[in-house]
C-alpha cells in the first residue's frame, strides 16, 4: 500500500508539472469595455454569455452601455422546444435565434458578425462547416490560414472590438483556477468544448503574448473570472471565432486565398449543405 501510495504521488506531482505555468511580469496592453463577468452555473449556455460578451463591447463603442440577459435566449430554446438550459450551442447559434425570435434586435443582428475559423484540414479560403454536434444548425465558417486568423483576431482586439471565441479548453494547459491558458507537452485532438470573449491583449516578461478573455464562470480565480490565452494556445485549440464583419473588410486585401465578394455577400446564418 505504502509502494502504491508513492506512485500515486509522483503520478500528482508529475500532473502539476505538465499543467501550465503562470507567466511572470503580465502586462496590459489592451482592454475592451465590458459588463460584470457572469456566471452561467450548471448551465450549457456558455456560447450565449460569450456572444452576448461580445456584443456589448460593440455597443461600449458606440456610447451605449448594455448589460444583455440570458432570459431571451433561454425563451427563445423554449419556443423551439430545446433545453434552455443544457442545450449546447455556438455564438452563431445565438445570431441565429435572434434573428428568428426577435430577441435582443436593438443591439444584435446576424449580418454584422462574421464567422471564421483555421482548419489546416480543410481548404483556405472557402466556406466550411464544423463538424461538431454543437453545430447542430449546421453553420458555415469561412476558412482561413491560422496565422491569418490570428493576426486578424489580434488586430480586432487592439481595436477593441467585441469577439467571440469557441475552442477546447480539455487540455492540461487550461486552468479556470490560474486564469492562463496556454500549450503544455502532450496536447490531444483539438475538441468542442466551450466559448468565451476577447476582451484584450497582453504581454509578459519574457515577450510571449496572450488574449485577454471573459469567461463565464464568475469571479473566483486570480483575475475576476478573466483568463490569459496565450498566443500559441489560440493557434492550437480555436475552432471558430465570430467577429464584427466590417474588420474583415479592412484586412481583406491580406487573405491570399479569400474571395472578398463572396465574403461580404455571404452571412452567419444557417446555410444550405
Amino acid at each position: 500500500m505504502k509502494r502504491f501510495n508513492h506512485i500515486l504521488l509522483m503520478a500528482a506531482a508529475l500532473c502539476v508539472s505538465c499543467g501550465p505555468k503562470v507567466p511572470h511580469g503580465v502586462v496590459l496592453d489592451t482592454r475592451c469595455r465590458i459588463t460584470p463577468v457572469k456566471y452561467q452555473g450548471e448551465t450549457s449556455l456558455c456560447w450565449a454569455y460569450a456572444m452576448l460578451a461580445a456584443v456589448e463591447t460593440e455597443m461600449f463603442l458606440r456610447g451605449d452601455s448594455v448589460n444583455l440577459p440570458i432570459a431571451p435566449t433561454m425563451r427563445a430554446l423554449a419556443a423551439e422546444h430545446r433545453d434552455s438550459v443544457k442545450q449546447r450551442g455556438m455564438g452563431q447559434t445565438l445570431l441565429n435565434l435572434a434573428s428568428r425570435h426577435h430577441i435582443y434586435e436593438e443591439v444584435c443582428r446576424p449580418d454584422d458578425y462574421v464567422a471564421l475559423c483555421g482548419d489546416p484540414g480543410k481548404p483556405f479560403g472557402q466556406w466550411v462547416k464544423l463538424d461538431s454536434p454543437d453545430n447542430w444548425e449546421g453553420n458555415h465558417q469561412f476558412n482561413l490560414p491560422p496565422d491569418t486568423l490570428l493576426a486578424l483576431v489580434e488586430r480586432a482586439a487592439a481595436s477593441r472590438r467585441g469577439i467571440c471565441w469557441e475552442g477546447d479548453i480539455s487540455e492540461r494547459g487550461f486552468s479556470y483556477m490560474k486564469g492562463i491558458a496556454d500549450v503544455v507537452p502532450l496536447m490531444g485532438r483539438t475538441t468542442d468544448d466551450h466559448c468565451m470573449a476577447v476582451v484584450g491583449l497582453a504581454h509578459d516578461s519574457k515577450g510571449r503574448r496572450y488574449f485577454v478573455m471573459k469567461n463565464s464562470w464568475g469571479t473566483t480565480n486570480p483575475h475576476g473570472g478573466l483568463m490569459l490565452m496565450s498566443f500559441d494556445y489560440f493557434k492550437a485549440k480555436t475552432l471558430v471565432v465570430i467577429l464584427p464583419r466590417d474588420i474583415v473588410a479592412e484586412w481583406y486585401e491580406l487573405f491570399e486565398k479569400v474571395a472578398y465578394s463572396t465574403l461580404m455577400s455571404s452571412t452567419v446564418k444557417t446555410r444550405a449543405a
